[in-house]
């Protein structure tokens, strides 16, 4: 994962510093104070996500990254020129999977879990020419998992259970001890050439999401990848 971060950061600036010696260098600032005269950007946005869990005090725990998708509306309030509000509404999937093997069986577990997201992010503009714009993004999101699953698959055996919510008494494995409620810090880079968007972002889940009455001091907290790809109206 951190070799994907580094190869689509290395794209991004490359985008940038080419956008950059295309552009009149009188007109480039580091800062522009001037005002927008669109009062606020929307966009669709759809991406990949490449997800995972932090763990602490689990053991024998083996998990790898999960591939899963993010579809939404970005909404973009400018405040100046090289200082935007960037929130928006997003349907994202994450999770993660373990898969083992002794003795000629394979266990394989995974977990998928899907969010209403609603990000918070403070975003710097770097306007290179009039549309070529390069943009640093910081900040909290908010999320309320919707529907999750856990699969497991166990030598010819398969079944799953709901990832939300704590255990029956009467019936130990009807839910995965997970809590619906998330909330992290973003970090990303985003590039728009033509109303065209490009980004990737980081998220680090502040959260325990493991439910202490299912899964006692474990901790469990979400971590992502996302490159997207969007349009701006």
């Amino acid at each position: 994962m951190k070799k994907l971060f580094l190869t689509a950061l290395a794209v991004v600036s490359a985008l940038g510093l080419s956008a950059q010696r295309a552009s009149d260098s009188s007109e480039f600032s580091f800062w522009d104070t001037d005002e927008v005269e669109q009062s606020i950007v929307i966009g669709p946005r759809v991406g990949l996500n490449f997800s995972n869990y932090s763990l602490d005090k689990l053991d024998d725990s083996n998990l790898s990254t999960k591939v899963g998708f993010s579809a939404g509306l970005a909404v973009e309030f400018p405040i100046v020129r090289s200082f935007y509000i960037n929130t928006g509404l997003f349907y994202t999937v994450k999770g993660a999977k373990e898969d083992s093997s002794e003795e000629g069986y394979t266990d394989k577990l995974t977990m998928t879990a899907g969010y209403l997201e609603l990000p918070v992010y403070a975003s710097y503009r770097l306007n290179f020419a009039e549309e070529s714009q390069l943009q640093v993004n910081f900040g909290p999101y908010f999320a309320y998992g919707v529907n999750g699953k856990m699969k497991f698959e166990d030598g010819d055996e398969k079944y799953d259970m709901d990832m939300f919510g704590v255990a029956d008494e009467d019936d130990e494995d009807s839910k995965g001890g997970f809590k619906r409620i998330d909330f992290g810090l973003g970090v990303g880079l985003g590039y728009t050439f033509h109303k065209v968007y490009l980004g990737m972002n980081y998220q680090f889940g502040l959260v325990n999401i493991a439910d202490k009455e299912q899964w006692g001091k474990a901790s469990i907290k979400n971590s992502n990848f996302n490159i997207s790809l969007g349009y701006n109206f």
